[in-house]
């Protein structure tokens, strides 16, 4: 008996013919084409996506916490450093400077303990600095509103402005906002629309639901005593239910073709209606691909902390991804050195020098910005 032949990934395109297309069948091919073409960018994507994660948990994270953990070990010298050589005023009270910022950042990415103490050390909040925070955040909290204490009748009510309750009230809003617009009446026009929408959707529909019904009747294995064919028909009717879950028109009329349901000119032959119910499933479709396609890409974007307009294509991916590998190593190399040069008094008085003019310069660009 012969084997059933299992369909591959068909794409169904008019195949061409000496008499002109018409303009829904050349919608037909352009749409197919297309969709086809954004399918193949969603294979590369996710396989590029899958090579990118592999990379990225074998070298970069690896990579990337040594990073962090030289650049905590440089911290720790600095504190050192400030501790046990004697500097001038104006190197010491740039050292410490130096030594907070980079505390303060480094507290950002690790919850080393030794990070807060030495933050505290040299760039904790004095009294007075903490006094002043306090009256601004009250000054904040009675504008805002989010003092339990000043906010009156909401607070008796329970009702006081947290976050918790703030995004419920939001919700409820726009809720109500949304519930008024739909009640608000409806033009002619916008009935109109909403009529023509509902029939092209019954109608496309319908047609898909044809096309269903007629490969359930010619592969439902429950009808195939052969117990070959009936495991290679329960993979086709997964596939037919999938294509027709996912409402893939093309998928579903590719496999009518390779069951030879239907032949190479059925296109073709099918009226401009009928073509038309077909190619406004094929455009709902393309939409749906793209847009899947955009949520692909921005989740990689998020993964990798970089703007989804940074992602170009998934050789760039795998590109920029090597590069981030190689700068990475660059800098903990040129860590590793600063680490060894810092021990050279010399080199340490020219470093905070270096970087006392660097936060002068910065302090000046704040100014000017300001004013």
């Amino acid at each position: 008996m012969t084997s059933l032949r299992l369909p591959a990934q068909l794409i169904m395109q008019p195949e061409r013919t000496d008499a002109p297309l018409s303009s829904e069948q050349k919608t037909f091919h352009r749409l197919s084409q297309q969709i086809a073409k954004v399918r193949q960018q969603m294979s590369d994507w996710e396989s590029a996506m899958e090579a990118t994660r592999q990379r990225v948990l074998k070298d970069l994270l690896p990579l990337r916490d040594q990073h962090l953990q030289l650049r905590i070990q440089l911290l720790v010298q600095l504190d050192s450093i400030s501790l046990t050589q004697k500097l001038g005023k104006a190197d010491s009270e740039t050292l410490s400077q130096m030594i907070a910022q980079l505390a303060e950042h480094l507290m950002t990415e690790s919850s080393d303990p030794q990070l807060q103490e030495i933050y505290d050390r040299h760039g904790g909040p004095d009294a007075e600095e903490q006094a002043l925070f306090a009256e601004m955040k009250a000054s904040m909290e009675d504008f805002f509103n989010l003092n339990p204490e000043a906010a009156g009748a909401d607070a008796e009510n329970g009702d006081s402005e947290n976050p918790e309750a703030w995004t419920e009230r939001e919700r409820r809003q726009t809720q109500s906002q949304r519930e008024r617009q739909r009640a608000q009446p409806k033009t002619a026009r916008q009935k109109a629309q909403e009529a023509r929408q509902a029939e092209q959707a019954g109608q496309i529909r319908e047609s898909m639901q044809s096309i269903y019904r007629r490969l359930v009747s010619a592969v439902h294995p429950d009808r195939e005593a052969d117990p070959i064919l009936r495991t290679e028909k329960t993979v086709l009717m997964q596939r037919i239910n999938q294509a027709y879950g996912e409402n893939d028109l093309l998928q579903l009329l590719a496999l009518q073709h390779e069951l030879g349901l239907m032949n190479a000119q059925a296109i073709h032959q099918l009226g401009d209606a009928h073509l038309k119910k077909y190619n406004q499933a094929l455009k709902e479709q393309l939409a749906t691909l793209k847009g899947k396609m955009q949520a692909l890409q921005q989740h990689l974007a998020g993964n990798l902390g970089v703007s989804p307009f940074a992602v170009h294509s998934p050789q760039a991916l795998t590109r920029d991804l090597q590069e981030t590998i190689q700068a990475t190593r660059q800098a903990m190399s040129g860590l590793r050195q600063e680490m060894k040069r810092l021990a050279q008094p010399v080199y340490l008085k020219r470093w905070i020098k270096s970087a006392r003019r660097e936060m002068a310069l910065q302090h000046c660009s704040i100014d000017d910005d300001f004013f």
